[in-house]
């Protein structure tokens, strides 16, 4: 029998009721969306304060901590937050599927 995985996100302790600050967990990731995620949410000028985490290497998790500005859901700017890089690496697959497609683009080629 398989191990049951634990959940993508999860919301550690510690939150404000209201979720205007809270730190969120994000299961089997890394620094390579830590980062990204982080960068995409400190582009919405509702968000107060973003950072990221990764506790431990032997740890398969992130840990991202918003805090909003004017009560607002920290878990509303996280979800945007997700779907706005999700459209943006759709568009940049996009662009490297037709670049590659049109095979116009610099070669390089190693001399023995």
């Amino acid at each position: 029998m398989s191990a049951e995985l634990p959940p993508k996100i999860k919301i550690l302790s510690g939150a404000e009721t209201n979720l205007t600050a809270a730190t969120y967990q994000i299961y089997d990731e890394s620094h390579t969306l830590g980062n990204a995620l982080r960068w995409m949410i400190m582009k919405n000028p509702k968000v107060e304060f973003c950072g990221y985490s990764a506790p431990h290497p032997s740890e398969n998790v992130i840990n991202v901590r918003i805090q909003m500005y004017d009560d607002l859901s920290s878990l509303d700017a996280l979800l945007t937050a997700l779907d706005d890089l999700d459209d943006v690496c759709k568009t940049v697959d996009e662009s490297y599927r037709t670049s590659l497609k049109s095979d116009n683009y610099e070669r390089f080629h190693e001399d023995s």
